[in-house]
């Protein structure tokens, strides 16, 4: 993987990663894997057809690029809301690898916060839930929503 940094007359700095390859006939190719690190390393694994690195894998990445990406485009009140939900949210599942989270441990989730609030406990896991299709999405897993089939708290 190759790394290109490029400083505009601006300051602004601007850095690209490429995947440094062949095509056909021998010729090199540098194919762009875009500007995030952790998204080009998963592309680059790809194509170099071996598993993505686990690191790449860690919920909090994709809780950072949901934070980056998703939830600028919803409403100012719902910003918060998400927002509130992701810390709590990043507490527990910060660490984890995405291919190791199962509806167990969304149920055990929803039971410790349904304690002390059982509405916000399933916002929680709603947002979990998108968070989860989204990571499907962009290809962070096949695995189904381990949240599917978790009923709310009553």
């Amino acid at each position: 993987m190759l790394r290109r940094k490029k400083t505009f007359a601006s300051g602004k700095v601007w850095i690209g990663y490429y995947y440094n390859g062949r095509d056909e006939s021998g010729r090199r190719v540098e194919i762009p894997l875009g500007t995030d690190l952790n998204e080009a390393k998963r592309r680059w694994a790809e194509l170099d057809c071996k598993p993505a690195p686990v690191e790449t894998g860690l919920m909090s990445l994709i809780f950072s690029r949901y934070e980056r990406d998703v939830i600028p485009t919803k409403s100012i009140r719902t910003q918060k809301d998400n927002d509130y939900s992701l810390k709590n949210l990043r507490k527990v599942f910060d660490t984890a690898p995405i291919d190791v989270i199962t509806p167990q441990h969304i149920a055990q989730y929803r039971d410790a916060r349904s304690v002390k609030a059982k509405v916000r406990a399933n916002r929680e896991i709603a947002l979990f839930s998108h968070v989860w299709n989204m990571a499907r999405e962009w290809g962070y897993t096949a695995k189904e929503n381990p949240c599917r089939g978790v009923p709310e708290e009553p």
